[in-house]
């Protein structure tokens, strides 16, 4: 079936979408843990219940799914350790690759080993420990191995504590951990389920069970989760500049070919290699073109030189590292960021669209490599503007999707070029294109990945985008829907600096793995070298609020006791209890070993915003992104849509920042400046009314006009950690004495991340370096003068916080470093400075020229 419209795609997913869900990849989820690779301080634990201790008078079985990597040449840990209020203990270890069992209860000290179990590497294994009190009898499954033991001093072994990986209580502590995941914990008795947690999505420092909202511990996490939300940075390397890129989805390879060398990155086993190029090709290196071809498992590049000099196809032999007979041309391309798609069912390469000689090409081209033959095709149907820097993605063999890009109408650059923000459907049978649909002009242009990855299953496309009219660019993965003009912004953000012909950007789907790549490369110069750097991402992605579980009351089983015991009058009191523990901060930054103290009650309140310690709700973040928690605890970010949001972070910043709000001929000028000043009240009047029906969910807010100026008031119920974060800088800069606790709380607010992440726009890089500016600047004097009171561990924190905004500042890698060193943890120093050192050179494309030693001199 040819899908040559809208409502054929439609029956398309209407037909498919069960059949595709159905077999659609479990969500990887639980909590992997920090072993011997990490300093022991910095190893993981989680611990179910802090500080205090179950009671299970009847017994009790837990239950959990573990696998392990087997990476680290010591594997020796403590999987998990269950100790009573005597410290009797029962222990699950791993040794070589098997796990052993041992009880001490009483006198009696047992060991078993369990080596028929075959532990296989990255491996989910579930095991099971029931604890019989009744029949004085322990049993232990451990994948279809079951055995069972008769243990008559079972029956005292009721109030226990279970910790897994490190354990930190004094009496019972150990710091060896396993390379180990585990997830879906469960305790309960005689077949009733008392506890879940599934370590999926997690709260500020531990994770709450999904049946009674108890909250278990965890120091050191490295949640799974986070992997759908935050990009990881595989590979950086450097090569010539202008390489060809692509992907090499049947091993799983990102290759990238210069004049002189093949390089290939295995995302599998992360290994990099590179092979001499024995016989090079001779095409303008100023357009990707370079494929790779399932078929015969080979790499091809081919050139778009005008017809009349010769277009060709040449494979490359990769035991020989040469490329077949090419004619040189010298042209500069024609199709710079042009799309380009290889049908293994066809055996056909199709392109579509670019640029060059300030011309933005419409052209669409087929080559037939079972006949050697170039077609130069019309697109029939719906018209697609000549345009460059576009997006392609497969919907199915037949069908690609088109998005994006920039050109213009005439295909000339001088006449009105612009962004382009529609959808098209080719059907690469008949070459017909049919609009899906026209997005909505964004706040900030952006244009695309050279590749979609569609997803028919959730009816949705994903796609790299990015302002390209600055060097210094953000990469942010979008979320389209196929049917409808509607997108939200995933994950974190990609650093990029973009030189049009000299930079690439490219998204990727690992069917394997269930990995998006993103791979981007950019080179400074024309003849300096290009920055190659390749990024993983879990797949599906997600937003960072998605992560979260709300906050819950940690104290409600403590309650209910309390009420029950002590009648009327001690519920009274502990209603007024419960409410004052309501209003303390539950969500603090783990700032190393430092504990982060509130802030004095006299900080002042100006503009009506009072610094309250609690943000669980009523509360407004900013830092490390944009989010909205209303009284009741719900995430309201999602209600802000782009216009609505950008409108109220101008009001609410420049309330906070100069007192006076923000005028409406700024707000036109940035937000409506292409509108007429009726149609930009009026779409001011519809923003507002928006964000107040928002609002009432908050608190006390209210919008207020004084002269000009458009303010925002807020009721002392509410919180905002930027506001914050600005009161104790001017607090800090005018005390004559330091106060370290003001100094441990602004770096709790600052280190959650930079201020607003996703909102790339030139009204808000000023508010982002005017902030940096005035932290950076008020940290550094601490720093560089050695403050006697201050601990190793606090200035460890200074330079991680200066770093979050200033991520090369040399200051802080000298102080990091330094301290480091000074604390023995020479390995931590060494990969921070390596760490800078990269990132150094891909924003310079030059060495960093000061070495390890020079650093911690």
């Amino acid at each position: 079936m040819k899908l040559t419209n809208i409502k054929s795609i439609v029956l398309y997913l209407f037909f498919f979408l069960p059949f595709m869900v159905a077999f659609s990849h479990e969500l990887q989820y639980g909590l992997k843990f920090h072993a011997y690779s990490y300093e022991p301080e910095m190893r993981t634990s989680l611990d179910l219940y802090p500080n205090d201790f179950f009671s299970f008078p009847k017994g009790f079985s837990i239950s959990f799914d573990v696998k392990f990597e087997f990476k680290e040449t010591q594997t020796y840990g403590y999987v998990f350790r269950i100790i009573d209020k005597n410290n009797h203990k029962i222990d699950f270890v791993l040794g070589d690759k098997n796990i052993s069992f041992s009880s001490s209860l009483g006198d009696i000290i047992f060991i078993k080993t369990f080596s028929e179990v075959n532990l296989l590497p990255e491996h989910w294994i579930k095991i099971r420990l029931n604890v019989n009190i009744k029949e004085d009898e322990l049993e232990i499954c451990i994948g279809n191995v079951v055995r069972k033991w008769k243990v008559p001093e079972v029956k005292n072994f009721n109030d226990v504590r279970v910790v897994f990986g490190k354990n930190n209580y004094p009496e019972t502590q150990t710091v060896d951990v396993p390379d180990m995941t585990i997830k879906d914990i469960k305790i309960g008795n005689r077949n009733t389920s008392l506890y879940d947690w599934k370590l999926s999505k997690y709260a500020s420092s531990g994770v709450y069970d999904e049946l009674k909202n108890h909250f278990a511990e965890c120091k050191n996490p490295d949640w799974i989760l986070t992997q759908n939300v935050i990009w990881k940075k595989e590979s950086t390397f450097t090569c010539e500049g202008n390489p060809y890129i692509t992907y090499n989805p049947d091993k799983n390879i990102v290759a990238v070919a210069d004049q002189h060398l093949f390089y290939t990155f295995f995302l599998n086993d992360k290994q990099f290699k590179k092979q001499v190029v024995n016989k090079g090709f001779s095409y303008s290196r100023y357009a990707n073109q370079m494929i790779y071809n399932s078929a015969d498992s080979s790499y091809y590049i081919y050139n778009l030189v005008k017809e009349e000099d010769g277009r060709e196809f040449a494979a490359f032999n990769q035991a020989t590292g040469a490329w077949a007979e090419t004619t040189p041309h010298n042209h500069f391309s024609d199709y710079w960021h042009h799309n380009r798609y290889f049908s293994v069912k066809n055996n056909t390469l199709y392109l579509f669209g670019g640029y060059g000689h300030h011309k933005y090409k419409r052209d669409a081209f087929m080559y037939n490599a079972s006949n050697n033959t170039w077609l130069k095709k019309t697109l029939t149907g719906d018209n697609i503007e000549p345009r460059y820097l576009s997006g392609l993605g497969v919907i199915s063999d037949n069908q690609l999707l088109r998005f994006g890009g920039y050109g213009s109408e005439s295909g000339n650059q001088e006449l009105s070029p612009q962004h382009y923000y529609d959808a098209y459907s080719i059907d690469i049978e008949t070459m017909e294109a049919k609009k899906l649909w026209t997005l909505k002009t964004p706040e900030e242009n952006f244009v695309v990945s050279n590749s979609l990855i569609v997803d028919t299953a959730n009816n949705c496309f994903y796609a790299l985008c990015y302002p390209f009219m600055k060097f210094n660019t953000t990469v942010m993965l979008y979320k389209f829907s196929l049917t409808e003009p509607k997108y939200e912004i995933l994950a974190d953000t990609i650093s990029l600096g973009f030189k049009d012909g000299r930079s690439f950007v490219d998204l990727f789907l690992d069917k394997t793995n269930h990995k998006l790549i993103a791979v981007t490369s950019s080179s400074i110069a024309m003849d300096s070298l290009a920055s190659i750097s390749i990024y993983s991402l879990s797949y599906p992605p997600f937003l960072k609020a998605d992560l979260y579980q709300p906050e819950k009351s940690k104290n409600k089983i403590f309650g209910i006791i309390l009420i029950f015991v002590f009648g009327g009058v001690a519920s009274f009191f502990f209603f007024l209890f419960y409410k004052k523990r309501k209003m303390k901060t539950t969500e603090q930054t783990n700032i190393q070993s430092d504990t982060i103290t509130e802030i004095d009650n006299d900080t002042e309140s100006t503009s009506g915003i009072s610094t309250v310690k609690s943000v669980r709700k009523q509360a407004i973040s900013l830092f490390g992104g944009f989010q909205v928690i209303d009284k009741d605890g719900n995430d309201l970010t999602t209600e802000f849509k782009p216009l609505v949001k950008n409108l109220f972070l101008l009001v609410l910043l420049n309330t906070i920042k100069n007192g006076k709000g923000i005028s409406f001929l700024k707000l036109k000028e940035i937000l409506w400046f292409d509108m007429t000043e009726e149609s930009a009240n009026n779409n001011r009047g519809v923003a507002m009314s928006k964000i107040r029906q928002i609002m009432k969910h908050l608190g006390n807010v209210r919008f207020l006009k004084h002269g000009v100026y458009w303010t925002i008031e807020f009721g002392n119920d509410i919180y905002c950690d930027y506001y914050e974060a600005l009161i104790l800088i001017r607090k800090i800069k005018e005390r004559k004495d330091i106060n370290i606790n003001d100094i441990k709380r602004l770096l709790s607010i600052v280190s959650e991340g930079e201020l607003l992440p996703n909102i790339q726009t030139d009204w808000a890089d000023t508010f982002k370096s005017d902030f940096s500016n005035d932290f950076v600047d008020l940290i550094l004097p601490f720093i560089n003068r050695k403050e006697t009171g201050f601990s190793d561990s606090l200035y460890i924190d200074m330079a991680n916080a200066i770093f979050t905004h200033d991520p090369l500042n040399e200051d802080a890698l000298r102080l990091k470093c330094s301290i480091l060193v000074k604390m023995g943890k020479n390995s931590l120093a060494k990969n921070t400075y390596t760490t800078f050192v990269k990132e150094y050179a891909i924003w310079f494309a030059t060495e960093y020229k000061y070495s390890f030693d020079q650093i911690i001199s």
